[in-house]
């Protein structure tokens, strides 16, 4: 039997919307994958006001959001649980704090608008960073994975940078290096940069049919990141990606800080 693959995400929804397909693929053949959700902690009692707006949009979308940090974070990981389930992949869920629920150490939010989430690394991401890429080296040595797959950071975002270059630490430090593959993050890559030759991870309809039943499961997130025609959307890309019929994009080396390659 082959080795398992080990998928990062960088948030609750981020590799399912980006690799879904993919994963539906190798799951479809077999192959074992661990979906492994790097900032999935459980913010405190009460939250940064930017986090608390984005919690007011979650209880918008679904009444089983709650009012708590915690009653949020629950409905988000069952959300994840279910979308792994469609596609025959198991969830890990590590416990760092997402940048929407983090403060500096005077106690002031780490963002307080939505630029703030993107903006480049501080230093007390980089510590976090550091502690991000020591837990994935763990999960590195524990699963012994033939491949891991790990987002390229294409928009920016800081989690999604962070969780990035950890990966790369994590993959240089390992023992035995598996082979790396830096997907495309969606919905920020709908309209991507140059980002130099990519490979693309072809699909077939029914591993289509899966991603969007997986996708489907994120109920709190789709007001916050699309409208209703969100699948017709990335249909569109991923037809576009794949030369007419649907594919997933990514890159065999790994990124720049910023994303670009």
């Amino acid at each position: 039997m082959s080795r398992p693959v080990l998928v990062v995400s960088a948030h609750l929804d981020d590799a399912v919307l980006s690799w879904g397909g993919t994963i539906a693929a190798l799951t479809g053949r077999g192959v074992r994958v661990v979906v492994l959700t790097v900032f999935a902690g459980c913010a405190g009692d009460p939250l940064p006001p930017y986090a608390e707006q984005y919690h007011t949009w979650w209880r918008a979308a679904c009444a089983t959001a709650g009012d708590t940090a915690a009653d949020g974070m629950r409905l988000r990981r069952d959300e994840d649980v279910r979308a792994c389930a469609v596609l025959g992949a198991e969830p890990v869920h590590l416990d760092f704090l997402e940048a929407l629920y983090r403060r500096g150490t005077g106690g002031s939010p780490r963002c307080s608008a939505g630029d703030d989430l993107f903006s480049p690394p501080g230093p007390d991401d980089l510590v976090l960073e550091k502690a991000v890429a020591a837990e994935l080296g763990g999960w590195i040595a524990r699963l012994a994975p033939g491949e891991v797959h790990a987002p390229a950071a294409i928009g920016g975002h800081l989690d999604h940078v962070l969780t990035a270059r950890a990966c790369e630490w994590a993959l240089r430090d390992a023992a035995e290096e598996p082979r790396a593959r830096w997907y495309e993050d969606l919905p920020y890559a709908l309209e991507p940069p140059d980002n130099g030759p990519a490979a693309v991870s072809p699909l077939t309809g029914d591993d289509w049919r899966r991603k969007i039943a997986s996708a489907a499961a994120y109920r709190s997130q789709h007001p916050m990141l699309w409208d209703d025609d969100w699948p017709d959307r990335l249909l569109a890309h991923a037809r576009e990606v794949g030369g007419g019929s649907p594919g997933e994009r990514h890159w065999d080396t790994a990124p720049a800080p910023d994303g670009d390659h």
